[in-house]
């Protein structure tokens, strides 16, 4: 064997590919839509493409606002308020159909059945049955992100093997301690994952309620922007969201390597 090569090469495997640290082929897609984009705010309106100079100064004053601040927080605290019920009920309502094989056969079609009403549909169900704003923000996060959080809780019970399952009930655990010790450590890929995917559910759905029933928040700014005209502060505001997500994916990836220390990568 030679000093350079890795005992998976030589076992047949190919070797581990480590790719740079700077992504040049996703900065070379953006430089391209960076160009693309100054292009076409010289040859067409700014109400239609605005300079990026100006979309610069748009975020600018937003930081500057104090109102456009206290909308900003309006709306990620809606977001992430709303999410953690959401995953607290879905959590619940996955483990005690865990215990209840019959719970699981009831929950199962309701599940499916909110799966397949659209986004849009709550928003308006929750205008017309809520008057308060923040009521009508909840639901709608909450019905639209508990399934796809129950799918997770679910598939991640079903994939606890058997002989573990056995050997940790053989021990004759409390249900507590059935869920601390065997449950919750499972599940907590799934549920890591479950965050991802409801993170971006949860942003657009609160979004398009602000959007279509708020008076208040980031969906409530773009709706001004859009009768203005103002596609500059249309774009500051959905860099500001973009940035919102960018941060709370960082933060997610954080407590998945913190949790899932142990997991090959």
């Amino acid at each position: 064997m030679s000093p350079t090569s890795s005992p998976e090469a030589t076992a047949g495997q190919a070797p581990a590919r480590h790719w740079p640290a700077f992504n040049v082929e996703g900065a070379v897609v953006f430089a391209v839509i960076i160009v693309a984009w100054q292009i076409a705010a010289r040859l067409f309106p700014p109400f239609l493409f605005p300079s990026l100079g100006s979309v610069a100064t748009a975020i600018a004053d937003i930081f500057r606002d104090p109102v456009a601040i206290s909308a900003i927080w309006l709306t990620y605290v809606r977001i992430l308020a709303s999410l953690t019920a959401a995953f607290a009920l879905s959590l619940l309502a996955g483990i005690w159909a865990g215990f209840q094989v019959r719970v699981g056969r009831a929950l199962l079609p309701l599940v499916q059945f909110l799966q397949g009403v659209p986004a849009v549909c709550w928003i308006i169900f929750a205008v017309l049955w809520f008057r308060n704003t923040e009521l009508r923000i909840a639901f709608v996060i909450l019905i639209s992100t508990f399934p796809s959080f129950y799918y997770q809780i679910r598939e991640g019970l079903l994939a606890i093997p058997d002989d573990l399952s056995g050997m940790v009930r053989a021990l004759r655990p409390t249900r507590w301690q059935l869920v601390r010790k065997l449950m919750l450590p499972s599940l907590v890929p799934q549920l890591l994952t479950g965050w991802r995917l409801n993170l971006g559910t949860g942003t657009k759905v609160t979004i398009m309620a602000e959007l279509l029933g708020g008076i208040s928040g980031i969906g409530y700014q773009l709706r001004l922007a859009q009768e203005l005209f103002r596609m500059d502060r249309a774009i500051a505001w959905t860099a500001v969201l973009v940035f919102f997500v960018l941060v709370t994916n960082k933060a997610l990836a954080l407590i998945d390597k913190r949790l899932l220390a142990w997991r090959v990568r």
